[in-house]
């Protein structure tokens, strides 16, 4: 191989520049499977230039795919993703005028091996399609054909095809940096790589934490326990209604997994809070019931059918002093509500339909009182008839039954009830 010679490698300089010259001399240093392709042009190297920015060979582009473009190498190339390649050109002046064009194109792709361990960036050789494309696209530019072949302008030209490790240190004023040897733009290449392979190894382990955290928060969010006097619409447009009634005004169609508090029961329909003071109607086929609500309805007390809770009308509603002698309301103030009974068989007013009377009062009670300042610390219901009888609670004791903390059975033993053989049947209320 012939070397420049230091005429010509001063013109060079010139020309193109010092860090040129260092790039197109250490080119197989730093990419020791990159061919140069070169072709002469009887153009001035401004020209040449000019040209080059016009068709924008100096930015780096995106490949679609590495087939076809890079050398066969020992891995699949369908397995490499996210290909890039960037131009190396170097202007240099001809022998008999006119300027040579020498590129070499750098080629990188990301490489997904079935092991991630063995993924990462990676440099690629081209098979040099790209750059007798760009060579071609420039001598179209210029309308014409090249001065001469490759082959021709290289053996013709002091400027020969680059050799590692080339000496410059003869060179009269040329003194070569540290980042310009070639075992240090050999290790820059290796730092970039490595660098990359760092971000992407950081990305995915970025990734694998989050998708982590997914997990747990969804797991936690399958396990957590939801409030007990919760019912959840099981499809999407429910209706909800201002009454439990067919053909009542329709509120709104609730949607799948909608979540509403439970108030009561009337019949088939469930009455749930919707929001604030709002409330609605929702039939019972369309909603999944939690455990505790359902053996709230399947108690004895807890609810009964439409006409057992119509079995009672309020006759009068006040607040005054408790009028027993039961310690934890003794003394204070409550809310006394009168009931009389609707009809005058005793079957349909006695134990059962009075405790389900007075349930439906206190939760209906302690619903629609919730978001006002109370002045009162329990409430009473008082049966007005002759086998009837004095039921009562504290608000603590209600809010916990309603909030589904504490059961039906536990609620009505922690409740006044004088007599209790008023509210007693045959079996355990």
């Amino acid at each position: 191989m012939k070397r420049p010679g230091r005429k010509s490698l001063n013109a060079i300089i010139r020309r193109g520049g010092l860090g040129g010259v260092l790039s197109l001399l250490l080119t197989a240093g730093v990419l020791p499977q990159a061919v140069p392709y070169a072709r002469a042009f009887a153009k001035s190297a401004e020209e040449v230039e000019s040209a080059l920015k016009d068709l924008q060979a100096y930015s780096g582009q995106k490949l679609p795919i590495v087939d076809g473009f890079v050398a066969t190498g020992d891995k699949p190339l369908n397995q490499y993703e996210r290909a890039f390649y960037q131009f190396s050109i170097d202007v240099l002046p001809g022998t008999t005028g006119g300027t040579i064009v020498r590129v070499t194109a750098k080629i990188t792709a990301w490489y997904a091996d079935k092991d991630p361990a063995k993924s990462g960036y990676q440099v690629l050789p081209s098979n040099g399609r790209l750059e007798l494309d760009l060579l071609d696209r420039l001598e179209e530019k210029f309308g014409g054909k090249p001065a001469s072949s490759m082959a021709r302008a290289l053996s013709n030209s002091t400027i020969s095809a680059p050799k590692p490790k080339l000496d410059l240190g003869g060179v009269p004023g040329i003194q070569i940096p540290a980042a310009a040897n070639p075992a240090a733009k050999s290790g820059g290449t290796a730092d970039e790589l490595g660098s990359l392979r760092s971000n992407r190894e950081a990305e995915e382990k970025h990734m694998r934490e989050l998708n982590a955290e997914l997990q747990s928060l969804q797991q936690i969010k399958k396990n957590q326990a939801h409030p007990q006097n919760l019912v959840v619409v099981k499809k999407a447009g429910a209706p909800v209604l201002t009454k439990p009634a067919e053909g009542a005004h329709v509120l709104f169609n609730a949607a799948a997994e909608d979540e509403f508090e439970f108030i009561g029961a009337e019949g088939e329909w469930i009455h749930v809070q919707i929001s604030g003071p709002s409330r609605g109607y929702i039939r019972r086929n369309n909603l999944d019931l939690s455990e505790f609500i359902a053996a709230r309805l399947n108690s004895q007390g807890a609810t009964a059918p439409a006409e057992k809770v119509a079995a009672f009308r309020i006759v009068r509603e006040e607040n005054s002093p408790f009028p027993g002698d039961w310690e934890p309301l003794k003394g204070k103030a409550v809310k006394i509500f009168t009931a009389q009974p609707v009809s005058q068989d005793p079957k349909e007013s006695g134990a059962r339909a009075k405790l389900a009377f007075a349930s439906s009062l206190f939760q209906k009670y302690a619903t629609d009182d919730a978001a006002l300042p109370s002045a009162v610390e329990g409430v009473v219901v008082i049966f007005d008839s002759a086998d009837g009888g004095i039921v009562g609670t504290t608000l603590a004791t209600l809010k916990q039954f309603t909030a589904g903390t504490l059961s039906p059975e536990n609620f009505w033993k922690q409740c006044y009830r004088d007599p209790l053989e008023a509210f007693q049947e045959s079996s355990k209320p």
